[in-house]
């Protein structure tokens, strides 16, 4: 339950990314939400908001009759509720570190991690401390940043710092730098986001905002052990780990320039996305011939001209017309997009502040994913490399190797997705360092592979500095090839997310050991949906999955210190499970 006002809201794009696409969305000032209403739901997810004193009466009853609550930053009217008492005052811009000795816990890092925002000082009272906060990395630890507790018959959970905007501002930036110059590379782009101690860049490589989120995951499933296991939709095509996607900057080359590295790439069974800049250069039969192999080709907007301080006016008139124009020669509907230089517009139509402005101006455009974040800091005045080291332990400055959508200043999403592009040749081009290229990819796909730091791969291969990424881009390709992940184009993974999203699980039903629910999907893909239920409830273990009343192999793995059962369909379609728990 929650508004869009503290990015209450964003909570449903966290659930969806984690998989659980089997939520109701409701405001608790909705005229609709009585007691007899709550009791329905298992679980209750409560934003940041005030509350007076009906809504802690109800909530306070809707627990102690057996339901579940967790709670992003809570009202202290509800203290009792989660075994806390409060301490006074509250950490801002602070550490957060995970117990993994916990329930909640297990399979997480125990690694001190950022949060961003306030958090308000407790002392448990009561409660169990999932994790605990900090006022920075060195400080000895004082308050708990998450704590659960049994209350009545139900139980609750406390994440006393809000972490849908946390996720969003670990993701996306600083807000407070939207539209201002702050990194001295020439431009603004959503790098300058990051500057001046934003991040810490020694967690580049455990995802910081993808280890609370799963943290957030392993609430939930904790809380279904009291009620019934729920199905989630798994990060990935198929059953796989990891995922690349390539893209290439056209600049002002040609069709002539394109064509030996499209040869390249296809020869390794890659795909990639083109973005063009000069539409003269490229003919319609070239596009239509690489569009047939399974590439793609989209706009790379010129907003150059006022790179060093970008409005919505002018952007949204460059936007605009590379994308009329692409529609008018080649037919192509542009649906992704990299703008040249990452210019990044930071101001809305009025001058104010909005660090997802552009994402808006994509929004307006149909454009539904963004690539403009990526990893850039040659010639700083950060300090050198300030977003991160390069090579093996490169990672994901973003904290996240996932792709979710935005949400702006005000909290509210935006429906274009954020890919960010982590293995980027112009920086290491630049470094002379075709190896560490090549060593960045390595080690964010081995993480993503072998130690669960989950990471879709974007690769920038520009095609005017071809003459550098060559040898180090098909070393990549090879590489994935024998590890089984396939390279796809922006737009085959925008197709995968949406129907991913799409897709939800309904007629949730538990009884005698039996759970039972429809896969509904009615978006196409050609690769599977897979989704995975917990392999055990309690002292009962899976026993057997039937699949439209039939029988199916019963597939078990271990994902982030929980065993699960996956089970891989053809999207389009709906189905009917029924899983069977025994001794």
């Amino acid at each position: 339950m929650a508004t869009s006002d503290d990015f209450g809201t964003y909570t449903t794009e966290i659930l969806k990314t984690e998989g659980f696409n089997e939520y109701m969305h409701d405001s608790l000032t909705d005229s609709s939400i009585t007691d007899e209403y709550l009791r329905q739901f298992d679980i209750i997810i409560l934003g940041e908001t005030s509350i007076n004193a009906s809504h802690k009466t109800m909530l306070s009853d809707y627990v102690k009759n057996g339901g579940n609550l967790i709670a992003f930053r809570p009202d202290k009217k509800l203290n009792e509720i989660f075994g806390i008492t409060d301490a006074g005052g509250t950490y801002s811009e602070g550490y957060i570190a995970i117990d993994t000795t916990t329930e909640q816990g297990k399979g997480l890092t125990s690694k001190i991690m950022q949060f961003h925002g306030e958090a308000d000082k407790y002392q448990a009272h009561g409660a169990e401390i999932i994790a605990t906060l900090y006022a920075d990395k060195f400080s000895e630890k004082e308050f708990p940043a998450v704590v659960s507790y049994d209350y009545g018959k139900g139980h609750t959970i406390a994440f006393l710092y809000n972490l849908p905007k946390s996720i969003v501002y670990t993701r996306q930036g600083n807000p407070l730098f939207a539209g201002i110059e702050k990194d001295g590379i020439p431009g603004l782009r959503g790098m300058d986001l990051f500057a001046d101690g934003w991040l810490d860049t020694s967690m580049n490589t455990i995802n910081q905002a993808d280890q609370q989120m799963a943290l957030l995951s392993h609430c939930i499933q904790y809380l279904n052990s009291f009620t019934k296991p729920l199905p989630r939709i798994w990060y990935f095509p198929d059953s796989l780990k990891c995922l690349v996607v390539l893209d290439n900057d056209g600049e002002n080359n040609t069709e002539a320039d394109f064509e030996p590295q499209f040869q390249d790439v296809d020869s390794m069974g890659a795909k990639m996305t083109i973005y063009i800049m000069d539409i003269d250069k490229v003919s319609k039969a070239w596009v239509d011939k690489w569009i047939a192999k399974g590439h793609e080709i989209a706009a790379h907007p010129d907003d150059t001209r006022e790179a060093l301080d970008p409005t919505w006016n002018r952007m949204d008139s460059v936007i605009g017309d590379i994308k009329e124009q692409i529609a008018s020669k080649y037919g192509i509907t542009v649906r992704t997009n990299v703008n040249h230089w990452f210019v990044w517009c930071g101001r809305n139509a009025d001058g104010s502040q909005n660090f997802a402005a552009q994402a808006r101006l994509e929004e307006k455009h149909g454009i539904e994913m963004d690539g403009n974040y990526a990893h850039y800091d040659m010639n700083s005045n950060q300090g050198a490399y300030y977003l991160g080291q390069l090579g093996i332990n490169h990672g994901n400055y973003t904290g996240s190797g996932l792709v979710m959508k935005y949400a702006d200043a005000e909290g509210k999403t935006v429906n274009v997705y954020q890919r960010f592009n982590a293995v980027y040749d112009q920086q290491y081009n630049e470094s002379n360092d075709p190896e560490g290229f090549f060593n960045c990819f390595i080690g964010l796909m081995d993480r993503s592979l072998n130690n669960e730091i989950y990471s879709i791969i974007s690769i920038k291969a520009h095609n005017n500095e071809y003459y550098f990424s060559k040898e180090p881009l098909m070393e990549m390709l090879a590489y994935a090839n024998d590890k089984g992940i396939p390279v796809w184009t922006a737009l085959n993974l925008l197709n995968f997310l949406k129907m991913k999203d799409e897709a939800s699980f309904t007629n949730i039903s538990w009884a005698n050991n039996r759970l039972s629910f429809t896969l509904n999907s009615s978006l196409k893909h050609s690769n599977g949906l897979t989704f995975m239920i917990p392999a055990n409830h309690g002292d009962k273990k899976i026993t057997g999955i039937t699949k439209d009343n039939k029988d199916i192999q019963l597939t078990i793995k271990s994902v982030k210190g929980s065993e699960y059962a996956f089970v891989t369909v053809e999207p389009g379609a709906n189905y009917s499970f029924l899983i069977s728990y025994g001794n």
